[in-house]
């Protein structure tokens, strides 16, 4: 189902205004149901298409559906990388795969300028806000301002881990098997070479355990992808 960012201006009625380029594109026509989500609050309405003007679209509100909101808390302290845009995607999938919130590191090996990281967080936030409609979740992740990779600790009950390519004894999805903590987990994810052994065993020394991914070097992009989904999944699956 089509889903778009509109607002309320009745218990009856929503209208779609900034989206409607994409509604157009899409090509809804009066009549067809779509999900409209409350541009504030993210809820999520079956709405039916009754007017089509030139600067809004007018829907008539069907029902309120049941938010699709993350079932774990997952913290990504992603290091940026050297080529920025590169966020951008990371910033997407991390949305699709259930993050709850992302966290831009500078690393040794990572982008290293703050001030352009900082003047990124708004474009991050306005992707997050197209991925919701794509992956159908109703809840808005966050995007916290920068930190550098010493000042990121771990935190009691939750799962700490960095992804780490040269890691031969803890597997992820073996680590995954024996450690379900209830609260959630903190994720740090490199820059495009990794982390430096210094890097690496200041991490262990503060707490946080290192996995390997399986026998391939990933992308930073890959890595992210790839550890967010499979921590989020075996916590949301896990008995509580």
């Amino acid at each position: 189902m089509e889903r778009f960012l509109g607002r309320l201006i009745s218990p009856t009625l929503a209208v779609v205004e900034e989206d409607l380029r994409h509604l157009k594109v899409k090509r809804v026509k009066v009549g067809d149901i779509v999900e409209v989500l409350e541009e504030a609050s993210l809820k999520p309405y079956l709405c039916k298409l009754v007017s089509l003007e030139k600067r809004r679209a007018v829907f008539e509100i069907v029902k309120e559906l049941t938010p699709n909101i993350p079932r774990a808390f997952v913290r990504l302290y992603q290091c940026v990388p050297v080529k920025v845009s590169t966020f951008d995607e990371i910033v997407q999938r991390a949305t699709e795969v259930g993050v709850s919130q992302i966290v831009p590191v500078i690393s040794k090996r990572s982008f290293q300028k703050l001030p352009v990281i900082e003047e990124k967080i708004a474009r991050w936030n306005r992707i997050v806000r197209e991925s919701l409609k794509q992956c159908g979740r109703h809840h808005l992740p966050q995007i916290l301002p920068p930190v550098r990779l010493e000042d990121v600790n771990p935190e009691g009950e939750y799962l700490n881990l960095f992804a780490f390519e040269r890691e031969e004894n803890n597997n992820l999805f073996k680590v995954l098997k024996f450690k379900t903590p209830s609260k959630g987990a903190n994720i740090i994810v490199g820059p495009e070479g990794g982390f430096s052994k210094e890097e690496a065993q200041s991490l262990v020394n503060r707490g946080f355990l290192p996995v390997s991914l399986g026998n391939f070097t990933l992308r930073a992009e890959t890595a992210s992808v790839a550890v967010t989904f499979a921590v989020y999944n075996a916590l949301a699956t896990s008995d509580k």
